[in-house]
């Protein structure tokens, strides 16, 4: 009977397992695809200590546990070395031909901008949960991108790393859970938006129509504060959606101009966010008013026709006749408010009071002030979901919510006083003292 093989401590080395001269100990096996493969390891066993100078590793029979684990479960784990990030999204993008266009754009100008070259070239096998959560957090703090874009990266790593999962090449997939902690560490700042006040909502409204700089967009920010229409699908609308006479007015698409795939960017006509954002939106007066005066400023303007695939007639048009891109509208909200501001505050000082301050917004913030104000007025939930084109029914609460509370405040502030409660000229009976307690 052959003696068994030993390591230099006398250990009775497993088949497979050899310890070389230098000290190092190998084992060769037959991977998932019949190839002949070797690993090394400076242990043996995880309670050795590596020798010093010497680069640390797993234990070699920690690793020959695993391979083993993996082959029996039919894990590829040899693909996860040879495969790398960008080779798993490039396999995704190619696959994934369900996406929208305006999807697909997205996923590329995320991955190619902030995840390609920073963790792309590295072989998914090698991955951890711990490389994902340290990338975030450095997109935070090194670029000061927000959580919600950073949502916005995890939700393509996740899928791409998932597919790896499910063709076997991965056991587990390393963005699982890591949103959450990071959102932990960062303090997560809260998404919320703020609605305008009502006199924030006038003021903004007022300024643009006495100001000869911003007039011209005047049309534009009461149809946005006016329906509650999303930027792209006010941006998308033509004078065949508006119904004057039933003073109606018909969403069933979104303008985008996003970058494309061959690189530039380009106008593109996109259905609603979601089949719930197909609907038909009221026209309040003063948007009618708008729109009509629009139409005539429009009437003798000589334009060449603009045309967005097939699409054209449309009403909001810069002096170019081209429709305004949703990046040129955010852009004017912040130069509006800015100059707002500058001079509220120059006359509040002349007058010696406090100004009436605009916060920063956006067009969302136009719809979500047109959704709160809806939810002050309006104690029908369906209805008030239809006209905003919410998919989940959850989202008009949220708002009708925080509407119907800031309303109660409000109530209680006026009530304050008016009911009896005791007032502050009351004060309490003295406890009586009965006799036997004083002998």
């Amino acid at each position: 009977m052959s003696e068994k093989r030993r390591d230099a401590k006398g250990r009775i080395l497993k088949n497979g397992e050899v310890q070389r001269q230098d000290g190092k100990y190998m084992f060769r096996y037959t991977d998932e695809n019949g190839d002949r493969q070797t690993i090394y390891s400076w242990r043996l066993v995880e309670t050795d200590k590596t020798p010093a100078g010497k680069k640390s590793s797993p234990a070699l029979r920690t690793m020959i546990a695993q391979i083993e684990k993996d082959i029996g479960d039919g894990i590829h784990f040899r693909d996860a070395d040879d495969i790398t990030l960008n080779n798993l999204f490039d396999t995704f993008m190619e696959t994934r031909t369900d996406l929208k266009s305006s999807t697909r754009c997205n996923y590329l100008c995320l991955y190619k901008t902030h995840v390609a070259e920073a963790i792309g070239e590295r072989a998914v096998g090698s991955i951890r949960y711990s490389d994902i959560q340290k990338f975030y957090l450095a997109l935070n703090q090194k670029k000061n991108l927000r959580i919600s874009t950073i949502r916005a990266i995890n939700s393509v790593i996740w899928q791409i790393l998932e597919s790896a999962v499910r063709d076997d090449i991965i056991r587990r997939n390393p963005a699982d859970g890591v949103m959450r902690d990071v959102g932990k560490k960062l303090k997560e700042e809260s998404e919320h938006k703020n609605a305008l006040t009502i006199e924030q909502q006038e003021r903004f409204i007022d300024y643009i129509l006495s100001s000869s700089r911003y007039s011209r967009y005047s049309a534009l920010f009461i149809t946005l504060l006016g329906t509650g229409l999303r930027i792209g699908e006010t941006l998308g609308l033509r004078w065949c959606d508006v119904d004057f006479r039933k003073e109606l007015i018909y969403v069933d698409h979104s303008l985008s101009y996003k970058d494309t795939e061959s690189g530039g960017y380009q106008y593109h006509i996109n259905p609603t966010k979601t089949k719930a954002g197909i609907r038909t939106v009221p026209m309040f007066q003063d948007v009618k008013r708008a729109l009509h005066g629009e139409k005539r400023k429009r009437k003798h303007a000589e334009y060449e026709p603009f045309t967005v695939d097939g699409y054209t007639d449309f009403i909001f048009l810069n002096a170019n006749g081209k429709v305004y891109t949703p990046a040129t509208i955010f852009d004017k909200i912040q130069i509006i408010v800015a100059d707002y501001n500058r001079e509220e505050c120059a006359k509040a000082r002349a007058e010696n009071r406090e100004p009436c301050i605009i916060p920063r917004i956006s067009a969302h913030i136009l719809r979500h002030t047109f959704c709160t104000r809806m939810c002050e007025t309006d104690t029908n939930i369906k209805v008030i979901q239809d006209v905003m084109g919410h998919k989940n029914i959850r989202t008009t609460m949220d708002v009708y919510n925080e509407a119907t509370m800031a309303s109660k405040v409000s109530s209680f502030k006026s009530l304050e006083g008016a009911i009896y409660l005791g007032g502050k000229s009351v004060t309490p009976a003295k406890e009586k003292v009965m006799p036997s307690q004083t002998a």
